[in-house]
């Protein structure tokens, strides 16, 4: 299933060798008919409301061909501004804010820093509505036909917040010090960075590099957004968590580490002078006080909306419930590489996806609103595979359990949900006790929970509920989270890995499905 996403959220992928808990995702998010609206820019489409994980199909971003020709775009001039910004922009945000997510060099492979990154931040190449791959920093693009290289070219007249140009020499040392998501795959396949002038940046690889526009411009990772090198060095990583300072269209003013943080309309942003002047983001937990928060007029926009409240939202005729597409929900099967573990066994893993009533979990977490698939990447995701969802067969489920000699079931550690998704876990939890699957909801901040996701010895044990939104293509969400060293691989399976690096070493978009077959 896919949750609701954000205007940013786009095409994502998923693991074939896990159990898929639903189908799509719809994002249910809510706006107050009485606040101002938010800006209406291009730039500017990046937060949008959410609500549930998976059941929806998400926006697409298509790459289809777009590395192998040139993209070249009109150079737009520097914003002048008519009229000046007015107003405020309350955003209520449903989890605590991280100061993580204003610095693009640590990029996780998630959607979630994006809703800052569009505001604070640009980047030379990103998603805009209609445009995949819209040349931002950069007028202009251009892709060899043998995938070798790849050449932009500033604009003129680009700056940061504190006033310092945007050069080549920012986009060298953001892409050579980038160390979030996807940067390995980048860094070993990229042989220098030529500075050819004071705008013209070309990237040689040391082989063809097919995936580096899907890679470098939209959300698979953070390295196409553009940090100033004199800035970041002087006040350190940690202190550009602190006090960021980006090329986007709102300049960072201040925070409450986790709980807020206040961005003002920068007027020299070279697209266009923001409408508003001010936005407010703030992290609320409690679902009903977010909801409270929208019926006072004390914010604009509340994301994530969930079942138990749909019905007071939509009688509520100050309130406009925006149900978004977004990415995939997925149920993370732990310890399927552990000889000892039953879920060693397919039909053990049959059974946990035919136990789960998908229609169900749609109807009481997302209203009915999201479609749900078959596959972990979602089937319009570049590289996907489409392929139905399976059915609700509580029968069938426990006859494979006795096949497989447990019929008395067995216990699971805990199921850890992406945080503040609890009632996923909850539900699903309690549909797989039908077949004797006993667990525990084990719920983390969602700081926390990223750092337990990654590899090694303090990894997650048992079920984990991911739902994830960030754009790129299949072959970007398998890298990250099911070959041997993903950034969130919770499993080794070395057959995954080495096609993985078969299609990595091909110009082939599909040399991955061509080597399985030949298999």
């Amino acid at each position: 299933m896919r949750r609701g996403a954000s205007a940013s959220e786009n095409r994502f992928s998923r693991r074939a060798f896990l159990t898929q808990v639903v189908g799509g995702g719809v994002a249910l998010g809510v706006l107050s008919a009485c606040g101002p609206s938010a800006p209406q820019s291009p730039q500017n489409a990046g937060p949008a409301p959410t609500a549930v994980e998976k059941l929806n199909a998400p926006q697409s971003i298509s790459t289809a061909g777009a590395a192998s020709t040139a993209a070249a775009q009109p150079t737009a001039a520097p914003a002048a501004a008519s009229t000046q910004p007015k107003g405020q922009f309350n955003y209520v945000w449903h989890t605590t804010i991280s100061p993580a997510w204003f610095d693009p060099q640590e990029n996780p492979p998630q959607i979630t820093p994006y809703n800052f990154a569009y505001a604070l931040h640009d980047a030379l190449v990103k998603h805009l509505p209609g445009q995949p791959f819209a040349p931002s920093l950069a007028e202009s693009y251009e892709v060899a036909p043998d995938f070798t290289s790849a050449t932009f070219k500033l604009r003129q007249g680009i700056k940061f917040h504190n006033g310092d140009p945007v050069t080549p020499e920012d986009v060298q040392f953001t892409f050579e010090h980038y160390r979030g998501a996807n940067a390995k795959v980048l860094h070993d396949k990229t042989e220098r960075i030529d500075l050819v002038d004071n705008r013209t940046i070309r990237f040689q690889f040391k082989s063809a590099f097919l995936d580096f526009l899907t890679l470098y411009g939209c959300a698979a990772s953070g390295a196409g957004w553009i940090v100033p090198k004199a800035y970041y060095q002087k006040v350190g990583a940690d202190g550009f968590k602190q006090q960021p300072v980006g090329a986007g269209p709102y300049r960072f003013v201040s925070q409450q580490p986790g709980t807020q943080v206040t961005l003002e309309a920068f007027t020299e942003y070279w697209r266009k002078t923001p409408n508003v002047k001010t936005i407010v983001m703030r992290g609320v937990a409690e679902e009903a006080t977010r909801v409270a928060l929208l019926q006072t007029g004390d914010a604009d926009v509340a994301n994530l909306i969930p079942g138990q409240l749909l019905d007071a939202v939509r009688k509520d005729s100050r309130l406009r419930l925006a149900p978004v597409k977004a990415g995939p929900i997925w149920l993370e099967l732990g310890a399927l590489d552990k000889p000892d573990s039953p879920l060693k066994d397919i039909r053990v893993r049959q059974a946990v996806s035919l136990a789960i009533d998908r229609k169900a979990f749609n109807d009481a977490e997302m209203g009915g609103m999201a479609p749900a698939e078959g596959n972990w990447i979602p089937e319009d995701w570049p590289g996907a595979i489409a392929r139905p969802a399976p059915t609700f067969d509580l029968a069938r489920a426990k006859q494979l359990m006795t096949e497989a000699g447990v019929a008395e079931g067995f216990d699971v550690d805990k199921i850890t949900p992406l945080p503040p998704y609890s009632s996923f876990a909850e539900r699903i939890a309690s549909q797989l006790r039908a077949v004797n699957i006993r667990t525990q909801v084990n719920n983390m901040e969602r700081g926390a929970f990223y750092e337990q996701l990654a590899p090694g010895p303090n990894r997650l044990k048992g079920f984990v509920i991911q739902l994830s939104g960030e754009p790129g293509d299949a072959a970007a969400r398998v890298r990250e989270n099911a070959t041997c060293d993903g950034t969130f691989s919770g499993l080794c399976i070395p057959d995954v890995s080495d096609r993985m690096q078969r299609y990595d070493a091909s110009t082939d978009p599909l040399s991955w499905c061509r080597s399985s077959a030949r298999r």
